[in-house]
């Protein structure tokens, strides 16, 4: 498929997440009707499944034979060699608390090629919009202003690491001991609560290196291929478990 393609799904990705995210953006503050799923922090809002609902609204009219896969809804097969991965709301417990890091996520996947090759994260509380295209660069809006992005800097002397954590106590503990492993190569430590957030941030050169283990499709469909096309070095997770990276070269650098 051609680049003029990519651009033509990153269209449309930019304006399934964007209205995705104000649909969170409306929302926030406001009343919410909460459930739990693996656990009590382990949370799912009427505001992510409306949110994935306006999403998948976007897509099916733009491209109505593409597939769809989401964190909440189920997911539709189409006719077409693309498929779709949404997170509708990256960050539900930093937005059921007030927290302003969380965004909407939507990342598309060339079946026939097998890459990920458009995405999108807006996170609507911060005024940001991060995207990319395969080939195509890395870009952020922020304030009305795009930029082109490009990490941080190779020199940068203090270098810091973004993580999250697992719901489940036993996993964190595991989680724990590998970060006070490889916190001598960090000056801090910053856990933002949104894993496509904290991918982007190293893509806009906010933060050095991120690294998580059980994230999920939706969480790093958009995300990794946003700090590939800036120049970094992702790690996509192989299996349920397994983690995903960027930059983790810097954490170990023997190797991973």
């Amino acid at each position: 498929m051609t680049n003029a393609f990519y651009e033509d799904l990153l269209a449309c990705a930019i304006e399934a997440a964007s209205a995705g995210a104000a649909e969170l953006k409306a929302r926030h503050g406001g009343p919410l009707q909460i459930n739990s799923k693996t656990s009590p922090e382990d949370a799912v809002t009427d505001a992510d499944l409306a949110a994935e609902a306006t999403v998948r609204a976007v897509i099916a009219k733009l491209r109505p034979q593409d597939s769809i896969t989401g964190e909440e809804l189920a997911a539709h097969v189409g006719e077409s060699k693309v498929r779709w991965s949404i997170d509708p709301l990256d960050g539900t417990v930093n937005f059921t608390r007030g927290i302003p890091y969380f965004a909407t996520s939507v990342g598309a996947f060339d079946i026939e090629a097998g890459v990920w090759v458009a995405g999108a994260v807006v996170a609507p509380a911060l005024g940001l919009t991060y995207f990319a295209s395969r080939g195509g660069g890395a870009f952020l809006i922020r304030d009305g202003q795009k930029r082109q992005i490009f990490g941080p800097p190779a020199d940068r002397a203090t270098k810091i690491i973004a993580t999250g954590f697992s719901y489940s106590s036993a996993e964190r503990a595991a989680q724990f001991a590998h970060l006070d492993g490889i916190m001598p190569n960090f000056v801090d430590v910053r856990r933002m609560g949104s894993a496509a957030l904290d991918a982007c941030m190293v893509a806009d050169g906010t933060v050095d290196v991120y690294f998580e283990r059980h994230i999920k499709e939706h969480d790093w469909a958009a995300a990794l291929l946003i700090a590939e096309e800036a120049g970094q070095r992702v790690r996509r997770p192989a299996f349920v478990g397994d983690f995903g990276a960027v930059n983790y070269e810097l954490a170990a650098p023997e190797g991973l």
